[in-house]
């Protein structure tokens, strides 16, 4: 999935980066910011009996769901030997994908609930086709601002003829935002100025990174960033900095109090 990924890291600044030392807003806590999507036996038990249906409906014998935690949107088709068949598909010449981009649609009306967001509220950003599937990446749309880190995006793949393969659920549920930061980007990008980080890829390689200055933080937006502490997801408006020095890296900064949250490799395109 289109993810920032946390990854591993080694801060050489003073002050460590993501440790809870920024000045707070005097009762942000207590006005019940960050919202928290807590853990609920009632959203798992939903999802369960969702699944069931969606075997139920397909005639698939039965298997336990691959869901994630906390939100319990499914995180895989583990268990469902040769996919999902959703429709007859007659590829075209002319619209190859066509066809199966109809049967993903048919499919996220029909288990919106499973799914866990309105399919207005979503909307096809990426296909990817191969010759033998093709997977489609939908990004979740009903916050105000976009979703960055470990959520907000679905990916389903569908093979030639018409079966579901893949499916990767990474929405959450729609919780109460302030409707703008409380601090500008001057003030977020001066959170990370005088810090430097020893960055460790996937692959582990290392890399280290100094900000020096404002001009080393090549791009800033604001964006909604869940983080998952203990059984629940904090849900907070934050600002997401690009370090010049390391493309493909985000930091975040809390764009209403100002903590700095988190350093984490961006898989975005």
């Amino acid at each position: 999935m289109n993810r920032c990924r946390s990854i591993g890291l080694a801060v050489l600044a003073a002050a460590t980066f993501g440790c809870d030392v920024a000045p707070k807003v005097p009762g942000a806590r207590e006005r019940g910011y960050p919202p928290i999507i807590a853990d609920s036996a009632e959203r798992r038990d939903r999802a369960e009996r969702g699944w069931r249906r969606l075997l139920d409906t397909y005639n698939l014998p039965p298997t336990p769901p691959d869901l994630y935690p906390i939100t319990y949107t499914p995180r895989s088709l583990l268990g469902v030997s040769g996919g999902i068949k959703l429709a007859t598909v007659t590829a075209t010449r002319e619209s190859p994908n066509l066809a199966l981009r109809e049967a993903a649609k048919g499919f996220i009306e029909r288990w919106r609930e499973l799914i866990g967001v309105e399919p207005g509220g979503i909307s096809l950003v990426a296909t990817n086709s191969t010759v033998d599937a093709t997977q489609f990446t939908y990004r979740q749309g009903d916050y105000p601002f976009p979703l960055a880190g470990d959520f907000g995006e679905m990916t389903l793949s569908i093979s030639r003829d018409g079966r579901l393969i893949q499916l990767d659920v990474g929405f959450i549920p729609v919780v109460e935002l302030p409707a703008r930061p409380a601090i500008d980007r001057e003030a977020a990008v001066g959170k990370v100025v005088g810090k430097s980080f020893v960055l460790t890829d996937r692959s582990g390689r290392q890399q280290q990174v100094s900000i020096s200055g404002p001009l080393d933080i090549s791009n800033a937006r604001v964006v909604v960033l869940a983080i998952q502490k203990g059984n629940g997801l904090e849900v907070r408006l934050a600002w997401q900095l690009n370090p010049a020095r390391a493309p493909g890296w985000c930091l975040y900064v809390d764009a209403i109090n100002g903590q700095e949250l988190r350093l984490a490799e961006n898989s975005e395109p």
